[in-house]
C-alpha cells in the first residue's frame, strides 16, 4: 500500500501555462514536496499530466463542465479534499481557489495568486477574482501566496485579506536550463530561415493580456530596418485564425511563423536572437527568465515582476507601446556579439542569484508545515 499523500494541489487544468509549469518545476526540484503531493485537475487541458506522472505524482482528472457530469465531479472533488489523508490543500488560480475554499472541509487551504490583473475583462474568473474571492479571503484560506509584489499589491487593493497575503516568487533550477545552439539551428532550418536571419519570438498563449497585436506591429516596424527579421510565436492558439489575421494585417505573411504549442521549449528559445514579451499584465512572467536561461536576449513590457528579472531597465517597454518596442528590438540587433552575450549573462546572474529554486521550495515547505506540522514527514 502506497503511503498517503497529504498535500493536494487543485489546478485549473494541466495546460502549459505559467502556474502549471512552475508547479512542475517545484515538484521536480524537491523530493519531499513531490512525495507528499497529488494533483486534482478541474479542466480538460492536459499537456503536462504525463510529466507529473513521470515524476511519480498521481493526477486525478475531474474536468468540470456544464453537463450531467458536473455534480459527480464536484462530489468527487469534495471527497478528495475531505479525505482523512488530506492535510493541506494548495489551489492554483482563481477558480481552483474558490472551489478549494468552498469544498475544503475545514482543511488548511493555501491560495495561489498568479496574476496582477484580477482577471479584468473575463466574465466568470473576473467575478470570482474581484467579488467572490475577496469576500472568502478573510474567512477560509490560511494563506494567500502571491508570485510577485505587484500581484500582492493588486489583490490587497481588490480587498483580499492583507494579513493572509504573502510573497513567494517563482524559482528556477538554473543548471537544468542550458542553451542548445544546434537545436535552434535545426528549427531555423525546418522553417527555411537563413542562419543569419534576425529572429524575434514570443512564447505565450493567445489571450487578451498577452497583446500579440503590439508585438506584431513592432516587428513590422522593425522589419523596415531589418529585412531579415522573422518572428516565431508559440503557445496555445498561436496557430489559429485570430493570429493569422493579425499576421496578415501587419504585413508579416512569410515573415511570422506561428507554431502552436511546443513540447520542446529549449529548441524554441534556441532559435531566437531575442525573446520579446508584449503582455499588458502579468504576475511573474516565466518566459522572461526562461528566455535568458536558454541563452537568448530578453525584452519585456514593464509588467508584473519583469523588472526584477532583467539586469538593465533599458530592456523594459511600456505596455502597448509598439514604437518603443521596435526601438528596443533595433537596439538589441545593433549590439555586437559580445554586447549581446554580456546582456544575457547579466540577466542570467539575476535569475540565478534571486530566484534559485532550492530557496523557493524551502519557502513553500515552511508555509505548508506552518499549518500542518510534520506534513512532509521529516524526510531528508
Amino acid at each position: 500500500m502506497s503511503p498517503p499523500r497529504p498535500l493536494v494541489h487543485v489546478v485549473a487544468g494541466l495546460g502549459a501555462g505559467g502556474a502549471e509549469t512552475f508547479l512542475l518545476r517545484l515538484l521536480g526540484a524537491d523530493q519531499r514536496l513531490r512525495d507528499a503531493s497529488r494533483i486534482v485537475s478541474i479542466r480538460p487541458l492536459d499537456a503536462l499530466s504525463g510529466q507529473f506522472e513521470a515524476l511519480g505524482v498521481p493526477v486525478l482528472k475531474l474536468p468540470l463542465a456544464a453537463d450531467l457530469s458536473l455534480p459527480g465531479h464536484l462530489l468527487a472533488l469534495r471527497r478528495v479534499l475531505a479525505s482523512k489523508d488530506t492535510r493541506v490543500i494548495q489551489s492554483w488560480l482563481y477558480l481552483s481557489d474558490t472551489l478549494a475554499a468552498l469544498l475544503g472541509a475545514g482543511k488548511p487551504v493555501i491560495w495561489g495568486i498568479r496574476s496582477s490583473h484580477g482577471a479584468r475583462g473575463k466574465r466568470l474568473t473576473g467575478l470570482l477574482a474581484r467579488r467572490v474571492n475577496p469576500w472568502l479571503s478573510s474567512r477560509v484560506p490560511a494563506a494567500i501566496v502571491c508570485c510577485g509584489q505587484q500581484a500582492l499589491d493588486a489583490h490587497r487593493a481588490l480587498g483580499y485579506a492583507p494579513g493572509r497575503l504573502r510573497l513567494i516568487p517563482n524559482g528556477y533550477d538554473v543548471k537544468r536550463f542550458q542553451p542548445d545552439p544546434a537545436a535552434g539551428a535545426a528549427l531555423r532550418a525546418e522553417l527555411g530561415l537563413a542562419p543569419d536571419a534576425f529572429v524575434v519570438g514570443m512564447a505565450a498563449r493567445t489571450d487578451i493580456y498577452k497583446d500579440h497585436d503590439t508585438l506584431l506591429q513592432a516587428a513590422a516596424l522593425a522589419r523596415r530596418r531589418i529585412p531579415s527579421l522573422h518572428v516565431l510565436l508559440c503557445g496555445k492558439g498561436t496557430d489559429e485564425a485570430g493570429i493569422a489575421a493579425l499576421i496578415h494585417h501587419h504585413g508579416l505573411a512569410g515573415a511570422c511563423h506561428p507554431l502552436g504549442l511546443q513540447s520542446d521549449m529549449r529548441r524554441f528559445y534556441a532559435a531566437l536572437d531575442v525573446h520579446v514579451l508584449s503582455s499588458r499584465s502579468e504576475g511573474f512572467p516565466n518566459v522572461v527568465a526562461e528566455a535568458t536561461l536558454y541563452g537568448c536576449g530578453s525584452l519585456s513590457t514593464d509588467v508584473g515582476e519583469a523588472r526584477a528579472l532583467l539586469a538593465d531597465g533599458a530592456s523594459l517597454i511600456p505596455p502597448g507601446d509598439a514604437s518603443t518596442m521596435c526601438d528596443r528590438i533595433l537596439a538589441f540587433q545593433a549590439l555586437p556579439p559580445e554586447g549581446r552575450a554580456q546582456q544575457i549573462a547579466a540577466n542570467r546572474s539575476v535569475v540565478a542569484s534571486q530566484f534559485d529554486m532550492n530557496r523557493i521550495a524551502q519557502l513553500y515547505r515552511a508555509t505548508y508545515e506552518a499549518f500542518a506540522p510534520g506534513l512532509l514527514g521529516g524526510r531528508p
